[in-house]
């Protein structure tokens, strides 16, 4: 049974006061944000010029815009969610037919967030009204206190315009007024027509030049979309040799998505803008009260959206750190279509179509600058590499004149103070000073020791699995990359420039005028004999290293694969560590040993670390680390 009642009364959805303090409360999570939504008000109220004042009394912005008469503040300012345009009709100021920033309604709240309430006045037409909004409001029908004149001053309106006055801010206020500056030009980075943002810290003046030149210039790689921002390319650092440059069309996609009508249309998503990485993550801001540098901002009709969408769209590359940028689509803020922006202006609705549509081409951008800066890495890293060998050969070049001349002055000096039959004591008194006077050049003999690769992993691409592993042991042992040469290791550091090792251990080591020689370790298998036909080179240039490893070694260790037995130059005399592999299911080369070839692998890792002058860690910590991070079957 069905029952069935006849319902007289009516109901009626109720907004607590409260709402208002619960509204403002977290509406906005920092100064800028606040500021910035100000800034939104006087644009739209058609002023030319906008002043905020700061200090730790008072937060203050004014603008000489229309201001609002009792009417317009009554029906207009003090309705909260009032959507300001809704269609193209109303979506344009009267009199400068601007795109107005404002949409919601509630940018006006923004001011509650970092204070208790704030005094509104606003002059229209010379004649002034002032009141306190407070962010609690008790009761539905309650009055705003109207201000006396004798309440309020005014610094820079007279016949028309608004202020908003927070007294006590609930904030840090900022130690230098650069940074206040440099905070709000990146959030608004673009000249506005006929109109000026002016910044008053502490009583001292200063107009905000919006410039995206200021991060430009300090950028290792650029991209540039579309045409709008090309020219910013005239800004970037002429002194970075390694810069990398590129560019792309503007992107572009039309999309159907129902409108504010509920109606299908279509709508055209487009992205122009900008985006790079700088060189370093060093010294990038991380001070309170001031944004990061590492983001990359999406702007709608000159105001900024969403601050950094690396988050929703990285994955958590290194690279990814260095990145900056700004992207414009005005699509977002198209009055025909459902507001997307979030309440506070710090994000998107993320299930809007056009949303959806950027994201993916936003993705894209953001992996070619990741693309870009390996390619600006390698090339850093090889001029790097490139300059400390040219000092390394300046340093063994004056190393030898000055032995020669040591030798020469030496020479000479016994000549001239032993007699025809010296005494021992003599010769020994003579070689005494000799020495004496040599020991800054030993001296610098050190420092040119202390630069040399230390040791070398001479192997075969094929046996990798292993020499990795070697590797690995020597840099958990403390062994820095730049130490080690391996031609084949994934990291920059151990590669020689264009890998030519030849070369490398001929100027460093046999001409070198420094006795200083290098540890070899050496990978042997089948694969150092082993022709490749498709590559018959291959092996040769492997048997080549381990020549040349071997002229100018000072002691080395055999880590040897499977059944191979090496042979001669190599010391077969003392016993090598012998290494078994094998392939998983995947075709994986996996690595099996024993506990006895697990116990000779890390002795010999610690007495090559030993050796070169490195402090080892224990015998048990190697072995723990061996097992656990690189041996698949151990027995």
């Amino acid at each position: 049974m069905v029952w069935r009642f006849k319902m007289e009364r009516e109901f009626k959805l109720k907004v607590s006061p409260r709402m208002l303090e619960l509204l403002s409360k977290d509406l906005y999570t920092n100064m800028y944000f606040v500021l910035a939504e100000l800034i939104a008000n006087a644009y739209d109220a058609e002023a030319e010029n906008v002043y905020i004042f700061i200090d730790e009394q008072e937060i203050r912005v004014e603008d000489d815009g229309n201001g609002m008469d009792p009417d317009s503040l009554d029906q207009k300012y003090l309705l909260v969610g009032g959507e300001s345009r809704d269609s193209k009709e109303n979506s344009s100021t009267k009199t400068k037919k601007r795109l107005k920033m404002g949409r919601k309604g509630v940018g006006k709240l923004a001011a509650l967030s970092i204070s208790n309430g704030f005094k509104l006045v606003t002059v229209c037409d010379s004649a002034a009204t002032g009141l306190f909004i407070p962010n609690r409001i008790e009761r539905d029908d309650e009055i705003l206190k109207i201000l006396d004149s004798s309440e309020y001053s005014l610094k820079k309106i007279s016949t028309h315009g608004t202020a908003v006055i927070m007294e006590n801010p609930k904030i840090s206020i900022p130690k230098l007024h650069e940074t206040i500056l440099r905070n709000l030009a990146k959030i608004f980075p673009n000249d506005i027509a006929d109109f000026k943002i002016h910044v008053i810290f502490k009583g001292i003046e200063k107009e905000l030049v919006p410039d995206e030149n200021d991060v430009i210039k300090r950028l290792a790689s650029f991209i540039s979309i579309g045409q709008e921002k090309k020219e910013l390319e005239a800004s970037l650092p002429t002194d970075q040799k390694n810069l990398q440059k590129a560019s792309v069309e503007t992107i572009s996609e039309t999309i159907s998505m129902l409108n504010t009508k509920g109606v299908s249309e279509n709508v055209t998503v487009s992205i122009y803008g900008w985006i790079g990485t700088y060189p370093t993550t060093r010294g990038m801001k991380k001070e309170i009260n001031e944004f990061s540098d590492n983001y990359l901002a999406i702007f709608a009709h000159n105001k900024m959206g969403l601050r950094n969408v690396l988050p929703i769209v990285g994955k958590n590359r290194v690279y990814e750190s260095y990145i900056v940028g700004n992207l414009y689509i005005d699509a977002f803020e198209e009055p025909d279509f459902p507001d997307m922006a979030g309440t506070n202006r710090q994000g998107y609705n993320e299930s809007d179509p056009r949303w959806e549509c950027a994201l993916k081409y936003i993705r894209e951008l953001v992996d070619k600058a990741v693309k870009l800066h390996e390619t600006f890495a390698v090339a850093e890293r090889a001029t790097k590499e490139s300059e400390k060998e040219r000092k390394k050969e300046e340093e063994e070049r004056s190393l030898r004149e000055k032995l020669q001349t040591t030798t020469k002055t030496i020479t000479d000096n016994i000549t001239a103070r032993i007699s025809a039959t010296p005494s021992k004591e003599c010769i020994e008194k003579v070689v005494t000073d000799e020495i004496e006077a040599m020991k800054p050049l030993l001296g610098f003999k050190s420092s040119v020791d202390a630069n040399k690769k230390k040791i070398m992993i001479s192997q075969t691409l094929k046996d990798k699995k292993v020499s990795d592993t070697i590797y690995n042991m020597l840099l958990f042992n403390g062994v820095p990359k730049e130490d080690i040469i391996y031609s084949n290791g994934s990291d920059p550091e151990t590669n020689l420039p264009e890998k030519d090792i030849y070369g490398y251990l001929q100027k460093f080591f046999i001409n070198s005028a420094s006795t200083e020689m290098i540890y070899v370790l050496f990978v042997t298998s089948k694969n150092v004999l082993n022709v490749d036909p498709e590559h018959p080179s291959a092996a040769w240039g492997e048997l080549m290293e381990i020549g040349a490893a071997w002229v100018t070694k000072k002691d080395h260790w055999i880590f040897n694969i499977n059944d191979f037995k090496p042979e001669q130059p190599l010391n077969i005399e003392n016993k090598w560590v012998a290494v078994y592999t094998k392939d998983d299911d995947d075709g994986q080369v996996i690595l099996s040993l024993t506990e006895a070839m697990v116990n000779s692998f890390c002795i010999k890792i610690i007495s090559t670390c030993q050796a070169c002058g490195y402090a080892a860690k224990s015998f048990e910590s190697n072995k723990e680390h061996l097992v656990k991070n690189y041996v698949t079957i151990y027995n």
